[in-house]
């Protein structure tokens, strides 16, 4: 099943800052602080993301770096970067 997504920002917007949620969260602009979710976070081609991230999935198709704790799993697109300072992902799929 997929999850509806509740919230977009698109290619252009920046946010600083902490963000917390549940459901699915696409980011195709930059984001940097802290997000904390029992949902999805899409990190879009164009996605910029420097954070520490206590998520239950990760989606990158675009970059993030900081500290990365990802309940379930974690998806890097052929695109995607992904520099996990904390090491805490469980079920990568490249």
């Amino acid at each position: 099943m997929k999850a509806e997504l509740q919230t977009f920002l698109d290619s252009g917007t920046s946010f600083e800052g902490k963000i917390s949620f549940t459901g699915s969260v696409r980011i195709d602009g930059h984001f940097r602080g802290t997000a904390n979710a029992d949902g999805t976070l899409i990190v879009g081609e164009t996605g910029t993301i420097d954070a520490k991230l206590d998520v239950r999935c990760l989606i990158v198709r675009g970059s993030v770096v900081g500290e990365v704790t990802a309940k379930e799993r974690v998806e890097v697109g052929p695109q995607g970067r992904l520099d996990d300072r904390a090491g805490r992902r469980r079920g990568v799929r490249l």
